[in-house]
């Protein structure tokens, strides 16, 4: 019987390395390929820009787990493909996007698993559905920098965050002070801390707009979303499909930022913390009760709220902040969300089921399909 196949679609890198395939997240993608080989599934890692269109082939990576090394391979199209491609700009999404938009129109595709868009297209989809909507911090495109003037006259501060940003890089926290001067604090493009300071508005607007440059960005309101001790600090639910097809929670934890940093990701120096424990160091009983049951319902309807907008996905990370009264608000939806608050956690069951969850729903998509061709 023919093995399944399984496509994981990413960017390359243009100047691969010898000892290693051209593409980042190897490790997750050995874990995936080692329990898809146990389930009958081949994991192909391949750059649609390598898609032969003439033969329906694509040449790629296949971890041969047995011998504990990558191996390249030329292999059919794979009729379920799991998108995990991290463009550099619009540019190069924009050129990829032509590829994969011709992959999901050939018929030897079942199932193109693509990304969601940028925060703000996020942000519109869940706020047409009105038990979502209270939880949404004001938000709104940011068309021109002077609009920060508004904000800042009305709330004395506000958070600018990249349309199409990740792991924090480049969100900023603006500032008025009662001094008239103007605070930056944040993440820069390289994710390492960032702070200034100006006298006057038109300072502060001559530095963000060399900041911003072209890219597009979003305002959004500033919350105190931190430690009692002042840390800020948010909470990452991975939620999947799985064997069933049906959405399911696979865990949350904390994710606890570096003190007087902006933001709690991992990337930028944070660390995972369990969630109950650290959830009853912060608020009282009945609170926590109240904060777990806002994150449990958020995280079965935010998945299929945005499936109805975007189109079937596989996974999602999402990002919750809780401020000092106990509110829960969505920060952000990640469609290509990592797995290292289990990882640093130690937590092996939640980690390796974030893992099989992923094969386990291929081969639900791949029966699918098989049985589709038979018919």
């Amino acid at each position: 019987m023919e093995r399944k196949t399984l496509g994981i679609m990413v960017v390359t890198s243009r100047t691969p390395r010898r000892s290693s395939p051209p593409f980042s997240d190897r490790g997750f993608y050995r874990r995936l390929s080692r329990i898809g080989e146990q389930a009958g599934v081949d994991v192909i890692v391949f750059d649609p820009l390598h898609t032969n269109w003439n033969t329906m082939e694509v040449s790629g990576y296949q971890f041969i787990a047995h011998e504990g090394r990558w191996i390249r391979v030329h292999k059919p199209v794979p009729p379920v493909i799991y998108d995990r491609c991290f463009y550099s700009g619009r540019t190069q999404y924009l050129r990829y996007k032509q590829a994969i938009n011709r992959l999901r129109r050939s018929r030897k595709v079942r199932c193109v698993l693509c990304g969601l868009g940028g925060k703000w297209q996020v942000h519109e989809m869940l706020s047409q559905h009105p038990e979502l909507r209270p939880y949404l911090p004001e938000t709104e495109q940011l068309t021109d920098i002077l609009q920060l003037s508004g904000w800042l006259d009305s709330r004395g501060a506000c958070i600018l965050k990249p349309n199409a940003g990740s792991h924090g890089k480049k969100v900023l926290r603006i500032t008025r002070l009662e001094s008239g001067r103007y605070e930056v604090s944040g993440r820069d493009a390289l994710n390492r801390p960032l702070s200034a300071t100006f006298d006057s508005l038109s300072q502060l607007i001559r530095w963000l707009n060399a900041f911003v440059s072209c890219k597009r960005y979003l305002l959004q309101e500033s919350l105190d979303l931190t430690t009692s001790s002042g840390r800020s600090f948010d909470v990452r639910s991975l939620v999947q499909k799985g064997g069933d097809g049906k959405w399911q929670m696979t865990g949350m934890a904390v994710r606890l930022g570096r003190p007087g940093s902006l933001t709690a990701n991992i990337h930028g120096g944070g660390e995972s913390r369990p969630l109950l424990p650290f959830l009853s160091e912060q608020y009282d009983e009945v609170t926590t009760g109240m904060i777990v049951s806002d994150l449990e319902k958020l995280s079965c309807l935010i998945p299929l709220q945005l499936e109805k907008q975007a189109g079937p996905l596989m996974e999602l990370g999402i990002d919750f902040g809780i401020d000092r009264e106990g509110r829960v608000w969505i920060l952000e939806v990640n469609s290509k969300p990592g797995r290292s608050i289990f990882t640093q956690l130690h937590d092996a069951s939640r980690s390796k089921a974030s893992v099989h969850n992923l094969i386990s729903y291929a081969i639900y998509l791949l029966d699918r399909h098989l049985g589709g061709l038979a018919q």
